[in-house]
């Protein structure tokens, strides 16, 4: 049955829906763009909107008062916001408003629930929902997750040193988070994970070429603020700013590691699924084994390691490629993504050597790593 509908650019959007069944559709001008089960109040729906990109659509069911309230968002930009009366059977209403009133799992005791007043149990709900905004408005989890990386690398390092170590996560995964949106990917931020690291959180790339852009813009992010740590290290001697700039280099050259699913794992599956045939598999092999041999002359067995790790994860995973539905990179496409990657790595690799080779105490950290 219809639940509501409205029209933005032109496009007739509408939502079939059958809560007591679990089941939701969204049509935009009589063509189903996303389908799934929900038995929630709650709904949120990704998909793409001609000439505008893609989208988000929320709506709210509200079964004591017989409303839904939606709205459409791109981005961070609110589209559409507006409700609209839910066309139920009088049966329906009183089975749907029972169902929601009831508590989920064990966010209320039964003693609260027997305690609250009979005429407020729609309220409760719309309380309940702002409360869930609000949540997903300030962020909490986010703001615990950074709290407790900056307690946890303070107490490892100092408080001076886990700042800018926190800043060197945010802005590879900031670098991430900038490349979906340039496609129009929706995302939903970034999380600091303590003794992991970082992760932004988004939709997934719709093309091999967009994974692979997504992958290196966070490195490409990271070696920007690497190359000005390592600037000012040059130009002032800061003891700081070089342990910085080697650390974030480390950090980032770790990320670019060709295992899946770190950076360097994605790109390097890309470029092998685009040629989908065992010319390319044999020239990665041919790389990696030239790969292998100048990371064993410059004693970078850290390198050397997961240059073994990064074919066996290709090897294992070779007849995926035959099943990848994302469309592949042309043939120029793949070197110049070939040659991008393997750019970055070298240069994070020449920042770690140069800032050692001036016996910066503390920078042996990072060639030791690479030596390990």
């Amino acid at each position: 049955m219809q639940l509501f509908s409205f029209e933005h650019m032109h496009h007739q959007i509408l939502v079939d829906a059958m809560p007591w069944k679990g089941d939701e559709q969204v049509w935009v001008d009589g063509v189903l763009v996303s389908h799934k089960q929900n038995f929630g109040i709650a709904s949120e729906h990704y998909f793409d909107l001609a000439n505008a990109g893609a989208v988000k659509l929320i709506y709210v069911l509200n079964a004591p008062s017989a409303e839904v309230s939606y709205e459409l968002w791109q981005g961070d930009e609110r589209l559409v916001e507006g409700s609209a009366v839910v066309a139920l059977s009088a049966e329906k209403l009183a089975a749907l408003a029972d169902m929601h009133s009831q508590p989920q799992g064990n966010s209320l005791a039964p003693e609260a629930t027997a305690a609250a007043p009979k005429g407020f149990k729609g309220s409760f709900v719309s309380l309940g929902l702002i409360a869930f905004k609000l949540l997903k408005t300030v962020k909490v989890v986010k703001v615990a997750l950074v709290a407790a990386s900056v307690g946890v690398y303070s107490v490892m390092f100092t408080f001076e040193f886990a700042m800018a170590l926190i800043g060197v996560l945010v802005f590879h995964e900031y670098g991430h988070l900038r490349a979906m949106k340039k496609f129009g990917i929706p995302t939903k931020g970034m999380y600091l994970i303590p003794f992991v690291g970082g992760l932004a959180v988004g939709d997934r790339p719709r093309s091999q070429w967009q994974d692979v852009y997504i992958s290196l813009m966070g490195p490409v992010f990271g070696l920007l603020m690497t190359l000005v740590f390592y600037i000012v290290y040059e130009v002032t001697g800061s003891h700081f700013a070089g342990l910085v700039a080697s650390t974030s280099a480390l950090i980032n050259l770790f990320n670019l590691i060709p295992v899946h699913p770190l950076d360097g794992g994605r790109v390097v599956k890309a470029l092998v699924f685009s040629a989908g045939n065992y010319l390319a598999f044999i020239a990665l092999l041919v790389i990696s084994a030239l790969c292998f041999v100048v990371a064993l002359k410059l004693g970078l067995y850290f390198i050397t390691f997961f240059i073994v790790l990064g074919v066996l994860d290709i090897v294992a995973s070779w007849r995926e490629s035959k099943l990848a539905a994302l469309p592949p990179l042309n043939t120029y496409g793949i070197w110049f993504c070939l040659g991008w990657y393997l750019a970055v790595v070298a240069l994070f690799i020449g920042m770690i050597l140069l800032i050692a080779a001036d016996g910066l105490p503390g920078s042996e950290i990072a060639i030791k790593v690479l030596q390990s």
